[in-house]
């Protein structure tokens, strides 16, 4: 396991070296970073790779945090950007850091999912109606009005067209926890969370609160055909596109689970 994390975080060191990126991170870019001061861990959390389960887990490390330290006001939180930029790279410096991810293109198909075929009034008003208007011809008044039936090309070319401002739900991760900028001490993998989840719990110290329930990431290679084949070769060309770095810095193939579609003479 720790090759395993070793090699990850060689990965990541090296993306970085080699495009010269000295990035820096301080104010709003710190809002996804939580830092629970009394264990002196970061998570820094992406969504749609299993945020909500750790948020929820590490829920009783705020509360212990508020016990010792009390709240600043009653609209604290702890994410990272409440702090002063002295305490942010003291914290950051000293501070067990990690993150997980997971393969870009699988990402983007479960925010799909989520947000767009369940029932999610607040995201098909504010997304949904948008996209119907934008990439359907013939939309009628009610799919207009309501944006629930968002299909997944039409979600693809949302994603390109706004990729420059993405919403947190399929950002880069390179947008969101700034791998350039912070040394993270543990990268985990959503797809081996199985196994990274407690051995990170165990590693940090923060094992007799936290636990992490069993999980075990399904198979999506006939779910991944399923969607992607539903859009052109080249879409899918530019939303990897869009995901370059994340590939290159957290050591995902490309095509991975798509290499069937794309490798097909009639794609």
């Amino acid at each position: 396991m720790e090759i395993r994390l070793q090699e990850r975080r060689a990965l990541v060191q090296d993306y970085c070296a080699r495009h010269k990126r000295h990035d820096t991170v301080f104010g709003n870019d710190l809002r996804y970073f939580l830092v629970f001061r009394s264990r002196k861990v970061i998570y820094c959390f992406i969504p749609k790779v299993a945020s909500t389960q750790w948020k929820n887990e590490l829920s009783v490390l705020e509360e212990e945090d508020d016990q010792i330290y009390g709240k600043v006001n009653d609209n604290f939180k702890n994410n990272l950007n409440h702090f002063s930029p002295e305490e942010v790279e003291k914290m950051l410096k000293d501070y067990f850091t990690f993150l997980f991810v997971r393969d870009p293109m699988e990402r983007v198909l479960s925010a799909y999912k989520d947000k767009f075929l369940k029932e999610n009034k607040a995201f098909h008003r504010a997304f949904g109606r948008r996209i119907v208007k934008q990439y359907r011809s013939n939309a009628t008044q009610q799919a207009l009005e309501k944006g629930s039936d968002v299909t997944f090309p039409e979600f693809a070319n949302f994603v390109v067209d706004s990729h420059l401002v993405p919403d947190e739900h399929w950002a880069p991760f390179d947008k969101l926890c700034h791998p350039c900028a912070v040394n993270y001490d543990f990268i985990g993998r959503y797809e081996d969370l199985d196994e990274d989840a407690p051995y990170l719990i165990q590693k940090t110290g923060i094992d007799d609160l936290v636990s992490f329930p069993p999980f075990r990431a399904s198979n999506t290679t006939a779910e991944m055909l399923h969607y992607y084949s539903q859009i052109p070769k080249a879409r899918i060309l530019q939303i990897a596109k869009i995901y370059e770095s994340d590939f290159e810095m957290f050591g995902y193939p490309f095509p991975g689970h798509l290499e069937a579609l794309l490798n097909s003479a009639h794609s």
